[in-house]
């Protein structure tokens, strides 16, 4: 219990030190607090896994970093709202509703986001990770943590891309391949 208390607030120091890093202005501290962070995240990853495990330790250590970063961010964002001044823009009377052709395109590139990105991920995660020399397991847990990343990614791409089909053509070849991987042995 005591380990993973240490784990816990050293991975919440590291991630402040990364926080004060980013607002310093020279360069040279700031990479020095960057690698002292660094080392004490390793150091409560060390803990963690010495306290639970490889597995659970990894586990509990990517939720704790990533709640306090996220904590971190929001308690900047609230202190930095309080200073900005907001300022009320006039109403645009000349907005209309997008025609019929560009709200199809779009309703389509949702629909793609939604389910077309979700199931190549899908299928793409089980190949990868049945192909990794590892328990089943471990295969589950690297699956559920990676599946979400690769929908993420391919809607980012899918969103960002500026030709509108070549990101469905390729994600749809990622998607066929891997069907045809799983389910052709």
């Amino acid at each position: 219990m005591m380990l993973s208390l240490a784990a816990f607030a050293g991975s919440a120091f590291a991630v402040g030190l990364f926080y004060a890093a980013w607002r310093t202005h020279q360069p040279t501290t700031g990479r020095l607090i960057k690698g002292f962070a660094v080392g004490l995240m390793l150091v409560s990853l060390w803990l963690w896994c010495l306290e639970h495990g490889p597995e659970l330790g990894a586990c509990y250590a990517v939720v704790a970093f990533s709640l306090q970063a996220w904590t971190w961010i929001y308690l900047a964002r609230q202190r930095i709202d309080k200073d900005i001044k907001r300022v009320v823009l006039p109403f645009e009377s000349g907005m209309q509703w997008p025609g019929a052709s560009h709200l199809t395109l779009r309703l389509l590139k949702a629909a793609a986001c939604i389910f077309l990105c979700a199931i190549s991920a899908m299928l793409l995660t089980v190949v990868w990770t049945t192909t990794l020399p590892m328990d089943k397991v471990d295969q589950i847990a690297l699956g559920i943590y990676t599946m979400p990343v690769l929908w993420g990614a391919f809607v980012y791409w899918l969103c960002a891309d500026n030709t509108e089909w070549r990101p469905v053509i390729s994600v749809s070849v990622i998607g066929a391949l891997s069907y045809l991987l799983i389910y052709s042995v």
